[in-house]
């Protein structure tokens, strides 16, 4: 019987001044109907651990692996027997999931997963279709961690296997479009990845009954060796040849490692009985992963690793695009602000900066032992509770009391660490962060009073606390605010706070509004808007004729990135292990977004020009030099000056620094880098703006390698810069997916523009699916479930209708249960709530029957890498 709720969770975009929850009740029994959205690339596990999955089908063989046509964001589940949650896989194991996808050079596989990978491991494996079979192309990446990824280099049909080598998880499998800047060291090719039955391991130690266990194996076939094993140099190991040796041998070494009754590791016979078809050459380079695992697990090798042949890519530090791995998810909206011009600006002049400039987070705090905060904090700080101080800024969220992470999120788009191989980037990686928390463990109950004292202190200046840091903030982003106009307290701080010199940046509001919130409303706040990855006002922003400027925001509802991933902002978060907090990484939207874009950008300036004063910010923003001008010429409600350019906001620091480097030209970009028409859109627009500094570089032409795909002018200037409209021919396209290229011909250069059309057979409905959802409504005054509904997708939407509720107040959430352990909303799974993706103000006052009660799903927040299952929402109980 499934359980009851635990905790209901508000998360929050925009956080008001207030608690997200509130009033409850009776009145008229109401009906609550709508539709979820999700991603077109959406798909799911045909069999997954939930027994009531629709269409179920099992992929476990090589000759019924499930079809997919990239792009594709998949979610899926895989267990070895009787690991997991009780589901439909539990008893028997689901150990192997299988896919089959034609692929093209360039495109990267990657598989996310959330459970401890040091007890429920998964690897990623790719076999050629068709290969010879004496050196067939087989990928496989098999670390031990929660993400493994592999890169195509020739075109070709290709299958795809996700492997539970021990345990179970929920995991997440994206294949990209081929030049969406996916970072992956891992190559599938006939002359890279593993020796079969080869692996390379030393010795741990010469303790005698270590010894005695090596040798048990050695004299039972287990492993041998050409060389005697020594614990100063590694020595290579050879699995026994035959295939029945193969399994004997591995059972031997686990009964070694964890005991044979230890059902969490799966064995060569379990990998047998669940895909007995897998080809010879690839079933080899599975059981030689295993082999080596099995080995390092015994606790009598220092290490044990298959023997691998593999070609590596480098990237050099400092270089733009960074090497963060994540920062593929990130492309669109820093390329949208310039962040590679401004780099390459800034790069070479590193060594005359000695400075590192100081942003204030005033939010949710921070998860302050995030990997991607290491180094990147100076000072922190709270005030809560009408004033209380502390000097930790930690987020105190618990298990089932979120904050979403929200001011996690906000201090990554600023100042995550950057040039490294994992995490995220920053806009400003140089810059050190102070984060100072106004908000209660839930998210609530922050005042006007906290955050004005907030202010003050970031400001350097004197407050309640008696307290000031060691150094004063330069900028301070406040991703939150209230529908009224600006109280006299925040007036009072913010000036006081430019006065010392403090560049004070808000949001503008997540309600859709023709105003903006306080604080961005207040005179001297760089207040800023949300974009989408079109450019185009977010559904969901405030709009005002007072609004500063825009910054990307995404937008998943009437936006995509071009890639196959939802239109949102990646960055740093936090999720829990159990009781745990782990350190995560996922998308989030709203002008809470945008408004650490900006403050980012301002703190570059103030990297290049400490000197730099407020009232030469205002100016330069007030003569659209720190921005690009959208819409209407000029000013205008939606997105003020424009949206913010880091190259040029960094190019004018600098003059008024009276720095003159070697002058770095503007480049011809295009914008968004790539376009996903999906398997509806025919049209699209292309933007193609000169980025950067002054240039004489123009367009000469703009041409598509195919005839389906068209590409004109729309709004085009006499250097070929502006609008070009971008058409689809579907009829005349194959079923599957088409991935076509713009070649855009400068005055200089060529680039390309990559172009992605899916196409469905003619009749057939979309099969965009993340498996059985559930829409639960939450009663807002006690935040409890009282009505569930489990629905399934039809044509790549979910419908839905719940009647008979009486609550007077009330939220509503959706999510998928992969792995059947009744938990809704777990890292990985799908995930939304009314209205939007993780919006504000989630209460709906229910005066009669609401049929509008529309919202999207996506995968939420990518994945983490907790011991145990996350905490999420509880299903109700579907039986007595």
């Amino acid at each position: 019987m499934r359980k009851q709720i635990l905790n209901a969770w508000c998360a929050g975009a925009v956080l008001l001044l207030a608690s997200c929850g509130g009033g409850g009740g009776g009145g008229g029994s109401v009906t609550l109907s709508g539709t979820l959205s999700l991603p077109e690339h959406a798909a799911v596990d045909s069999d997954t651990n939930d027994p009531n999955q629709a269409g179920r089908q099992p992929n476990n063989t090589f000759a019924g692996s499930q079809a997919l046509v990239s792009p594709v964001y998949l979610i899926g589940s895989v267990n070895v027997p009787q690991a997991g949650a009780a589901g439909a896989n539990y008893q028997a194991g689901d150990p192997i999931d299988g896919y089959v996808a034609d692929l093209q050079p360039g495109q990267v596989i990657e598989l996310e997963f959330t459970a401890n990978p040091l007890v429920n491991d998964l690897d990623l494996y790719v076999y050629a279709d068709g290969a010879s079979a004496n050196s067939p192309p087989i990928g496989q990446s098999s670390g031990v961690n929660a993400f493994e990824c592999l890169r195509i280099q020739t075109a070709g049909r290709y299958h795809v296997a996700v492997n539970a080598y021990a345990g179970a998880s929920i995991y997440n499998l994206r294949i990209g479009a081929p030049t969406d800047s996916s970072t992956c060291a891992n190559t599938v090719s006939s002359t890279s990845g593993v020796v079969p039955g080869e692996v390379v391991a030393r010795a741990l130690s010469n303790d005698p009954a270590a010894n005695r266990l090596r040798a048990k194996a050695l004299g039972a076939g287990a492993l041998s060796t050409a060389a005697p094993e020594s614990t100063s140099a590694p020595v290579l190991l050879h699995m026994p040849t035959g295939a029945a040796e193969r399994e004997a041998a591995l059972d031997q070494l686990q009964a070694l490692g964890h005991g044979a009754a230890d059902s969490r590791q799966a064995s060569a016979r379990v990998l047998s009985a669940a895909a007995p078809d897998l080809p010879p050459a690839l079933r080899e380079v599975i059981d030689t992963v295993h082999y080596a695992k099995h080995l390092q697990r015994t606790g009598l090798y220092a290490y044990a690793e298959p023997n691998y042949r593999v070609a590596l890519q480098s990237d050099l530090v400092g270089a733009y695009p960074p090497a963060d791995r994540l920062y593929s998810n990130q492309r669109w909206h820093f390329e949208m602000i310039g962040m590679p011009g401004a780099m390459a600006t800034l790069v070479p002049l590193r060594q005359q900066f000695t400075r590192r400039p100081i942003v204030a987070v005033i939010d949710t705090g921070i998860v302050s032992d995030h990997p991607d905060f290491t180094g990147q904090v100076a000072y922190e700080a709270s005030f809560t509770g009408g004033g209380t101080w502390s000097a930790s800024a930690d987020d105190p969220s618990s298990p089932g009391v979120a904050t979403a992470f929200h001011g996690t999120h906000v201090a990554g788009i600023v100042a995550a660490t950057t040039f490294e191989s994992t995490g995220v980037a920053g806009v400003a990686p140089m810059a050190r962060l102070m984060p100072i928390r106004v908000f209660a463990k839930d998210a609530t109950g922050s005042t006007t009073a906290d955050v004005a004292q907030a202010i003050l202190y970031a400001a350097g200046l004197a407050n309640a606390s008696g307290q000031i840091p060691g150094e004063r903030a330069d900028v301070i982003n406040l991703s939150l605010g209230s529908t009224r106009a600006c109280p006299a307290a925040y007036t009072d701080a913010v000036t006081r706070a430019r006065a010392a010199g403090v560049i004070v940046v808000a949001a503008s509001g997540n309600a859709a509004l023709t105003a903006r919130d306080a604080p961005a409303n207040c005179a001297g706040v760089v207040s800023v808007g949300a974009l989408d990855a079109r450019r185009q006002t977010a559904s969901y922003s405030n709009t005002d004729p007072q609004l500063s400027l825009a910054a990307p925001g995404g937008d998943p509802r009437q936006s995509t990135t071009g890639t196959g991933l939802p239109d949102l902002i990646y960055s740093t978060l936090g999720d829990f292990s159990g009781t745990t907090r782990v350190p995560s990484y996922g998308g989030k939207a709203g002008t809470s977004m945008a408004a650490p874009h900006v403050a980012g950008v301002m703190a570059l300036m103030r990297y290049a020009n400490p000197d730099i004063t407020v009232a030469q910010v205002d100016a330069l923003l007030g003569a659209g030099l720190l921005t690009d001008d959208l819409g209407a010429a000029g000013r205008d409600s939606g997105t003020g000056f424009g949206l913010v350019n880091a190259s040029k906001a960094v190019d004018e620091a600098l003059k008024l620094a009276g720095t003159n480097p070697t002058p770095v030209p503007g480049t011809v970009v295009a914008l968004p880098s790539s376009l996903d028409f999906g398997s509806v859109r025919t049209s699209a627009e292309l933007q193609v703006v000169l980025q950067g500094g002054a240039s004489t570089e123009t367009v000469t032409s703009v041409v598509s390698s195919a005839a389906a795909v068209t590409v004109g002018p729309q709004a085009v200037d006499p250097s070929g810069l502006g609008t070009y409209t971008v058409t689809v021919a579907r009829d005349t396209l194959p079923v599957g997916s088409t991935f076509a290229t713009l070649r855009v011909t400068t005055s200089a250069r060529q680039f390309d523009v990559q172009v992605i059309i899916t196409k469905t057979a003619a009749g057939a409905m979309s099969t965009a699916d993340f498996g059985r959802v559930y829409v639960l409504v939450v009663d807002a005054s006690t935040g409890n479930p009282i009505h569930q509904v489990a629905v399934n997708a039809t044509n790549g939407v979910y419908p839905w209708r719940i009647t008979g509720v009486t609550a007077a107040q009330v939220q509503i959430f959706a999510g998928s249960d992969i792995d059947n352990d009744t938990l809704l909303c777990q890292r990985g799974e799908a995930c939304g709530g009314f209205p939007q993706f993780d919006a504000a103000k989630t209460v709906i006052e229910l005066s009669g029957d609401r049929n509008d009660l529309n919202f999207d799903l996506v995968p939420y927040g990518g994945v983490n890498t907790g011991e145990e299952r996350a905490q999420g929402l509880k299903i109700l109980p579907t039986g007595p």
